[in-house]
Protein backbone atom coordinates (compact mmCIF):
# COMPACT_ATOMS: atom_id res chain seq x y z
CA UNK A 1 0.00 0.00 0.00
CA UNK A 2 1.12 3.65 -1.09
CA UNK A 3 0.15 6.54 0.98
CA UNK A 4 2.42 8.60 -1.85
CA UNK A 5 4.80 11.24 0.81
CA UNK A 6 6.30 12.90 -1.53
CA UNK A 7 7.99 16.59 -0.74
CA UNK A 8 5.39 19.62 -2.02
CA UNK A 9 6.19 23.12 -1.95
CA UNK A 10 6.24 23.74 1.17
CA UNK A 11 8.87 20.79 2.20
CA UNK A 12 11.29 22.20 -0.16
CA UNK A 13 10.61 26.47 1.35
CA UNK A 14 11.02 24.13 4.82
CA UNK A 15 13.76 22.51 3.84
CA UNK A 16 15.60 25.90 2.63
CA UNK A 17 14.68 27.56 5.74
CA UNK A 18 15.90 24.81 8.40
CA UNK A 19 19.51 25.48 5.93
CA UNK A 20 19.56 29.41 6.11
CA UNK A 21 18.82 29.10 10.02
CA UNK A 22 21.09 26.57 10.56
CA UNK A 23 22.45 28.87 13.76
CA UNK A 24 19.26 29.88 14.69
CA UNK A 25 18.72 27.79 18.60
CA UNK A 26 14.63 27.94 17.61
CA UNK A 27 12.98 27.80 14.08
CA UNK A 28 9.38 28.77 14.68
CA UNK A 29 6.96 27.83 11.53
CA UNK A 30 3.37 29.37 11.46
CA UNK A 31 1.16 28.52 8.99
CA UNK A 32 -2.46 28.06 7.66
CA UNK A 33 -4.74 24.64 8.16
CA UNK A 34 -3.37 21.91 5.33
CA UNK A 35 -0.31 23.47 4.78
CA UNK A 36 1.62 20.48 5.52
CA UNK A 37 3.69 21.79 8.54
CA UNK A 38 3.57 18.65 10.19
CA UNK A 39 4.46 16.31 7.77
CA UNK A 40 7.15 18.18 5.78
CA UNK A 41 8.59 18.50 9.49
CA UNK A 42 8.29 14.91 10.13
CA UNK A 43 10.00 14.21 6.35
CA UNK A 44 12.86 16.54 7.68
CA UNK A 45 13.62 14.80 10.48
CA UNK A 46 13.38 11.38 9.01
CA UNK A 47 15.84 12.42 6.24
CA UNK A 48 18.29 13.95 9.30
CA UNK A 49 18.00 10.68 11.30
CA UNK A 50 18.76 7.94 8.37
CA UNK A 51 21.54 10.15 7.83
CA UNK A 52 22.95 9.83 11.37
CA UNK A 53 21.13 7.34 13.39
CA UNK A 54 23.30 8.48 16.63
CA UNK A 55 20.83 11.73 16.58
CA UNK A 56 18.90 12.06 19.74
CA UNK A 57 15.07 13.37 18.97
CA UNK A 58 12.14 14.35 20.76
CA UNK A 59 8.59 15.02 19.02
CA UNK A 60 6.25 16.28 21.97
CA UNK A 61 2.99 17.91 21.86
CA UNK A 62 0.51 18.93 24.77
CA UNK A 63 -1.41 15.60 25.26
CA UNK A 64 0.60 12.06 24.30
CA UNK A 65 -3.01 10.24 22.67
CA UNK A 66 -3.37 12.66 20.24
CA UNK A 67 0.31 13.02 19.34
CA UNK A 68 0.50 9.36 18.83
CA UNK A 69 -3.05 9.67 16.83
CA UNK A 70 -1.76 11.87 14.83
CA UNK A 71 2.27 12.79 14.54
CA UNK A 72 3.56 8.86 15.07
CA UNK A 73 0.97 7.79 12.59
CA UNK A 74 2.38 10.36 9.82
CA UNK A 75 5.56 9.46 10.55
CA UNK A 76 4.96 5.73 10.56
CA UNK A 77 3.18 5.79 6.82
CA UNK A 78 5.91 8.35 5.68
CA UNK A 79 8.52 5.39 6.15
CA UNK A 80 6.23 2.53 5.03
CA UNK A 81 5.74 4.46 2.07
CA UNK A 82 9.45 5.18 1.87
CA UNK A 83 9.95 1.95 2.15
CA UNK A 84 12.25 2.55 5.48
CA UNK A 85 9.91 1.52 7.93
CA UNK A 86 11.88 -2.05 7.86
CA UNK A 87 15.16 -0.25 9.13
CA UNK A 88 14.03 0.78 12.49
CA UNK A 89 13.11 -0.95 15.82
CA UNK A 90 9.63 0.44 17.47
CA UNK A 91 9.59 0.26 21.19
CA UNK A 92 5.76 0.74 22.05
CA UNK A 93 6.35 0.84 26.10
CA UNK A 94 8.92 4.08 25.42
CA UNK A 95 7.49 5.05 22.77
CA UNK A 96 10.52 5.32 20.85
CA UNK A 97 12.21 4.37 17.74
CA UNK A 98 15.67 3.88 16.92
CA UNK A 99 17.64 2.49 14.26
CA UNK A 100 18.42 -1.63 14.17
CA UNK A 101 22.06 -0.95 13.29
CA UNK A 102 22.93 1.94 15.94
CA UNK A 103 23.58 1.65 19.16
CA UNK A 104 22.64 5.07 20.28
CA UNK A 105 20.06 7.68 18.84
CA UNK A 106 16.47 7.70 18.89
CA UNK A 107 13.29 9.25 17.71
CA UNK A 108 10.82 9.34 21.14
CA UNK A 109 7.43 10.70 21.16
CA UNK A 110 5.93 12.08 24.87
CA UNK A 111 2.96 14.15 25.85
CA UNK A 112 3.53 17.05 28.07
CA UNK A 113 0.64 16.26 29.90
CA UNK A 114 2.55 15.16 32.93
CA UNK A 115 5.10 16.77 35.50
CA UNK A 116 8.41 16.79 34.60
CA UNK A 117 8.07 14.85 31.59
CA UNK A 118 11.36 15.04 29.79
CA UNK A 119 12.44 18.08 31.68
CA UNK A 120 16.13 18.96 31.55
CA UNK A 121 17.18 16.04 29.21
CA UNK A 122 19.85 17.50 26.41
CA UNK A 123 18.84 16.45 23.06
CA UNK A 124 19.82 17.04 19.37
CA UNK A 125 16.53 18.01 17.72
CA UNK A 126 13.04 18.98 19.35
CA UNK A 127 10.25 19.51 17.60
CA UNK A 128 6.89 20.78 19.40
CA UNK A 129 3.43 20.00 17.44
CA UNK A 130 1.06 22.82 17.93
CA UNK A 131 3.34 24.57 20.48
CA UNK A 132 0.27 27.41 20.86
CA UNK A 133 -1.59 24.82 23.04
CA UNK A 134 2.00 23.92 25.14
CA UNK A 135 2.04 26.04 28.45
CA UNK A 136 5.13 28.43 28.37
CA UNK A 137 6.75 26.77 31.09
CA UNK A 138 6.26 23.49 29.58
CA UNK A 139 8.31 24.74 26.71
CA UNK A 140 10.66 26.34 28.54
CA UNK A 141 11.66 23.01 30.62
CA UNK A 142 12.12 20.63 27.86
CA UNK A 143 13.71 22.59 25.42
CA UNK A 144 16.45 24.58 27.54
CA UNK A 145 19.50 22.04 26.47
CA UNK A 146 18.54 20.96 23.45
CA UNK A 147 20.79 21.77 20.77
CA UNK A 148 18.17 22.66 17.99
CA UNK A 149 14.11 23.22 18.60
CA UNK A 150 11.25 23.33 15.96
CA UNK A 151 8.18 24.31 16.95
CA UNK A 152 4.95 24.73 14.58
CA UNK A 153 1.03 26.04 15.26
CA UNK A 154 -1.84 28.06 13.63
CA UNK A 155 -1.97 31.27 15.09
CA UNK A 156 -5.01 31.53 16.28
CA UNK A 157 -4.18 34.23 18.47
CA UNK A 158 -0.91 35.81 19.75
CA UNK A 159 0.97 33.90 22.57
CA UNK A 160 4.36 33.98 24.20
CA UNK A 161 6.32 32.25 20.62
CA UNK A 162 5.53 35.58 19.06
CA UNK A 163 7.85 37.22 21.64
CA UNK A 164 11.21 35.33 20.35
CA UNK A 165 10.62 35.27 16.71
CA UNK A 166 13.69 37.46 14.70
CA UNK A 167 14.34 38.26 11.36
CA UNK A 168 15.83 34.52 10.65
CA UNK A 169 13.95 32.15 12.36
CA UNK A 170 10.65 32.27 11.57
CA UNK A 171 8.51 31.37 8.19
CA UNK A 172 4.81 31.73 7.82
CA UNK A 173 3.46 29.21 4.98
CA UNK A 174 -0.18 28.41 3.63
CA UNK A 175 -2.11 25.58 2.24
CA UNK A 176 -1.14 27.16 -1.28
CA UNK A 177 2.07 25.65 -1.31
CA UNK A 178 1.03 22.18 -0.32
CA UNK A 179 -0.12 20.24 -3.80
CA UNK A 180 -0.90 17.07 -1.79
CA UNK A 181 -3.92 18.97 -0.25
CA UNK A 182 -7.42 17.47 -0.39
CA UNK A 183 -9.67 19.18 -2.77
CA UNK A 184 -12.95 18.52 0.10
CA UNK A 185 -10.12 20.46 2.98
CA UNK A 186 -9.05 23.02 0.15
CA UNK A 187 -13.01 23.64 -0.57
CA UNK A 188 -13.59 23.93 3.22
CA UNK A 189 -10.31 26.58 3.88
CA UNK A 190 -11.52 28.52 0.96
CA UNK A 191 -15.19 28.71 2.07
CA UNK A 192 -13.99 30.62 5.18
CA UNK A 193 -13.10 33.59 2.85
CA UNK A 194 -16.54 33.01 0.68
CA UNK A 195 -18.44 33.38 4.36
CA UNK A 196 -16.74 36.21 5.57
CA UNK A 197 -15.77 38.88 2.80
CA UNK A 198 -17.68 40.30 0.95
CA UNK A 199 -17.36 40.42 -2.95
CA UNK A 200 -15.73 43.91 -2.37
CA UNK A 201 -13.18 42.91 -0.04
CA UNK A 202 -15.44 44.13 3.17
CA UNK A 203 -15.73 42.09 6.00
CA UNK A 204 -19.20 39.86 6.13
CA UNK A 205 -18.84 37.99 9.36
CA UNK A 206 -16.15 38.97 11.11
CA UNK A 207 -16.13 35.21 12.55
CA UNK A 208 -15.13 33.83 9.48
CA UNK A 209 -12.86 36.50 8.23
CA UNK A 210 -11.21 35.45 11.57
CA UNK A 211 -10.97 31.62 10.49
CA UNK A 212 -9.77 32.82 7.46
CA UNK A 213 -6.97 34.87 8.29
CA UNK A 214 -5.86 32.38 11.07
CA UNK A 215 -6.78 28.59 8.55
CA UNK A 216 -6.29 30.54 5.12
CA UNK A 217 -3.51 32.73 5.26
CA UNK A 218 -1.63 31.90 8.03
CA UNK A 219 -2.13 34.72 10.30
CA UNK A 220 -2.48 35.92 14.07
CA UNK A 221 -6.11 35.59 14.88
CA UNK A 222 -7.57 38.37 16.80
CA UNK A 223 -8.63 37.28 20.31
CA UNK A 224 -12.38 37.47 21.06
CA UNK A 225 -13.90 40.71 21.04
CA UNK A 226 -11.35 42.20 18.92
CA UNK A 227 -12.07 46.12 18.23
CA UNK A 228 -8.72 46.94 15.81
CA UNK A 229 -7.95 44.96 12.57
CA UNK A 230 -5.11 47.06 10.95
CA UNK A 231 -2.51 45.77 8.05
CA UNK A 232 0.55 45.94 7.25
CA UNK A 233 2.58 48.54 5.30
CA UNK A 234 6.16 48.89 4.82
CA UNK A 235 8.31 51.65 5.99
CA UNK A 236 9.16 53.00 2.40
CA UNK A 237 5.01 53.27 1.68
CA UNK A 238 5.06 54.95 4.63
CA UNK A 239 7.58 57.20 3.92
CA UNK A 240 6.90 58.14 0.65
CA UNK A 241 3.41 59.58 1.19
CA UNK A 242 3.35 63.23 0.14
CA UNK A 243 1.48 64.11 3.34
CA UNK A 244 2.28 65.78 6.74
CA UNK A 245 3.11 63.31 9.20
CA UNK A 246 2.09 64.47 12.60
CA UNK A 247 4.14 63.01 15.69
CA UNK A 248 1.34 61.58 18.26
CA UNK A 249 2.88 61.16 22.03
CA UNK A 250 1.83 59.02 25.23
CA UNK A 251 3.63 59.86 28.20
CA UNK A 252 5.13 57.16 30.29
CA UNK A 253 7.90 57.41 32.82
CA UNK A 254 7.14 53.62 34.17
CA UNK A 255 4.88 52.34 31.32
CA UNK A 256 5.94 52.93 27.63
CA UNK A 257 6.70 56.09 26.13
CA UNK A 258 5.23 55.66 23.19
CA UNK A 259 6.18 57.92 19.98
CA UNK A 260 4.20 57.31 16.84
CA UNK A 261 3.96 59.01 13.68
CA UNK A 262 1.02 59.15 12.05
CA UNK A 263 0.33 60.17 8.07
CA UNK A 264 -3.54 61.10 6.53
CA UNK A 265 -3.85 60.38 2.98
CA UNK A 266 -6.93 59.59 0.69
CA UNK A 267 -8.73 58.36 3.74
CA UNK A 268 -6.50 56.80 5.06
CA UNK A 269 -4.62 56.26 8.10
CA UNK A 270 -0.71 55.64 7.95
CA UNK A 271 1.54 54.62 11.53
CA UNK A 272 5.40 54.21 12.02
CA UNK A 273 6.37 53.39 15.39
CA UNK A 274 9.18 55.71 16.78
CA UNK A 275 9.63 54.67 20.38
CA UNK A 276 8.25 52.09 22.56
CA UNK A 277 10.71 52.16 26.08
CA UNK A 278 10.16 53.88 29.15
CA UNK A 279 11.57 57.35 30.44
CA UNK A 280 12.73 54.87 33.39
CA UNK A 281 14.15 52.05 30.67
CA UNK A 282 15.89 54.62 28.60
CA UNK A 283 17.34 56.60 31.39
CA UNK A 284 19.15 53.26 32.35
CA UNK A 285 20.01 52.75 28.71
CA UNK A 286 21.35 56.25 28.01
CA UNK A 287 22.99 57.26 31.47
CA UNK A 288 20.98 60.48 33.54
CA UNK A 289 23.86 62.42 32.92
CA UNK A 290 24.23 62.09 28.92
CA UNK A 291 20.37 63.04 29.12
CA UNK A 292 20.95 65.97 31.13
CA UNK A 293 23.56 67.38 30.11
CA UNK A 294 22.53 67.24 26.42
CA UNK A 295 19.19 68.07 26.64
CA UNK A 296 17.44 68.49 30.01
CA UNK A 297 14.56 65.88 29.37
CA UNK A 298 14.20 62.21 27.95
CA UNK A 299 11.40 63.18 25.79
CA UNK A 300 13.82 65.94 24.36
CA UNK A 301 16.82 63.82 24.21
CA UNK A 302 14.44 61.47 21.88
CA UNK A 303 12.86 63.74 20.15
CA UNK A 304 16.22 64.61 18.91
CA UNK A 305 17.87 61.29 18.49
CA UNK A 306 14.81 60.29 16.63
CA UNK A 307 15.84 63.29 14.24
CA UNK A 308 11.71 64.46 14.10
CA UNK A 309 11.55 67.65 12.38
CA UNK A 310 10.98 70.80 14.60
CA UNK A 311 8.20 71.87 12.18
CA UNK A 312 5.90 69.01 12.80
CA UNK A 313 2.85 68.98 14.64
CA UNK A 314 2.99 66.86 17.99
CA UNK A 315 -0.15 65.94 19.78
CA UNK A 316 -0.03 64.33 23.28
CA UNK A 317 -1.99 64.26 26.18
CA UNK A 318 -2.65 66.69 28.66
CA UNK A 319 -1.24 65.01 32.04
CA UNK A 320 2.72 66.09 31.46
CA UNK A 321 2.50 69.95 31.01
CA UNK A 322 6.22 70.16 32.18
CA UNK A 323 7.51 67.79 29.49
CA UNK A 324 5.15 69.82 26.82
CA UNK A 325 6.62 73.02 27.63
CA UNK A 326 10.08 71.39 27.71
CA UNK A 327 9.53 70.31 23.95
CA UNK A 328 8.32 73.78 23.06
CA UNK A 329 11.37 75.83 24.76
CA UNK A 330 14.11 72.80 22.70
CA UNK A 331 12.17 74.04 19.35
CA UNK A 332 8.60 71.59 18.62
CA UNK A 333 6.69 74.84 19.06
CA UNK A 334 3.62 72.85 17.60
CA UNK A 335 3.63 70.42 20.79
CA UNK A 336 -0.06 70.48 21.51
CA UNK A 337 -1.85 68.86 24.52
CA UNK A 338 -4.92 67.24 23.71
CA UNK A 339 -7.68 66.85 26.80
CA UNK A 340 -9.01 62.92 27.97
CA UNK A 341 -12.69 64.72 27.83
CA UNK A 342 -13.90 62.46 24.97
CA UNK A 343 -14.87 58.94 26.15
CA UNK A 344 -13.02 55.91 24.86
CA UNK A 345 -15.94 54.65 23.16
CA UNK A 346 -16.31 57.61 21.09
CA UNK A 347 -12.40 57.86 20.19
CA UNK A 348 -12.65 53.90 19.04
CA UNK A 349 -16.11 54.96 17.01
CA UNK A 350 -13.82 57.37 14.84
CA UNK A 351 -11.00 54.81 14.39
CA UNK A 352 -13.51 52.18 13.25
CA UNK A 353 -13.98 54.46 10.46
CA UNK A 354 -10.75 54.82 8.89
CA UNK A 355 -8.58 52.55 6.95
CA UNK A 356 -5.26 51.93 9.00
CA UNK A 357 -1.89 50.67 8.15
CA UNK A 358 0.91 50.22 10.36
CA UNK A 359 4.81 49.73 8.88
CA UNK A 360 6.25 46.15 9.50
CA UNK A 361 8.56 47.48 11.86
CA UNK A 362 5.90 48.85 14.23
CA UNK A 363 6.03 45.95 16.48
CA UNK A 364 4.24 47.08 19.61
CA UNK A 365 1.44 48.98 17.09
CA UNK A 366 0.75 45.16 15.85
CA UNK A 367 0.13 43.63 18.95
CA UNK A 368 -1.42 46.50 20.58
CA UNK A 369 -4.30 46.43 17.80
CA UNK A 370 -4.23 42.89 17.95
CA UNK A 371 -4.85 42.30 21.75
CA UNK A 372 -7.39 45.54 22.05
CA UNK A 373 -10.87 44.55 22.77
CA UNK A 374 -14.02 45.38 24.12
CA UNK A 375 -14.33 44.84 28.32
CA UNK A 376 -16.84 42.30 29.30
CA UNK A 377 -19.10 42.48 32.65
CA UNK A 378 -19.60 39.23 34.58
CA UNK A 379 -21.98 37.71 32.41
CA UNK A 380 -19.87 37.47 29.72
CA UNK A 381 -21.21 40.80 27.71
CA UNK A 382 -19.23 43.09 26.20
CA UNK A 383 -19.05 46.46 27.77
CA UNK A 384 -18.69 50.20 25.75
CA UNK A 385 -15.23 49.88 27.37
CA UNK A 386 -11.77 48.95 25.97
CA UNK A 387 -9.65 46.05 28.55
CA UNK A 388 -7.00 48.08 30.05
CA UNK A 389 -4.41 46.48 28.51
CA UNK A 390 -1.81 48.01 26.93
CA UNK A 391 -3.13 50.94 24.92
CA UNK A 392 -0.05 52.86 24.57
CA UNK A 393 0.66 53.35 20.91
CA UNK A 394 -3.40 53.28 20.63
CA UNK A 395 -3.86 56.24 22.83
CA UNK A 396 -0.86 58.12 21.11
CA UNK A 397 -2.70 56.94 17.89
CA UNK A 398 -6.13 58.28 18.64
CA UNK A 399 -4.95 61.60 20.03
CA UNK A 400 -3.49 62.57 16.60
CA UNK A 401 -6.91 61.10 14.82
CA UNK A 402 -8.72 63.56 17.86
CA UNK A 403 -6.43 66.60 16.55
CA UNK A 404 -7.14 65.53 12.98
CA UNK A 405 -11.33 65.44 13.29
CA UNK A 406 -10.87 68.74 15.37
CA UNK A 407 -9.16 70.76 12.28
CA UNK A 408 -12.04 68.86 9.76
CA UNK A 409 -9.52 66.52 8.32
CA UNK A 410 -12.81 63.65 8.28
Amino acid sequence: MSFNYIPVTNTIKLNDFFQEAAKEPLLIIQGSQGASKTVSILMLIIDAFRENPSLEITIASAEKTKLMDTAFQDLKKICVDWNIWDFFKWNDNKSKLTDKNSLSGFIEFIGLDKEDLGKGRRRDIIYINEVNKVKQKKTFDISQRAKKVIVDFNADKRFYIHELINEKNFIQVTFEGNEKISPEEKRNILSYKERGYNPDGTIKSEFYANKWRVYGLGEIGGVEGRIYYWKRCTKEEYFNIDTDEIIGVDWGKVDPFAIVGVKYYDGQLFIHEYNYFSENQLQTRIGTNAINGETGSIPVYMFKKLDINQNLTVICDNNRPLKIRALRAAGWENTTAIGNKVKIIERISMMQEIEVFYTETSENVEIEQFDSCWRKDRSGNALEEREDLNNHTLDAIEYVVLYLKSIGKF
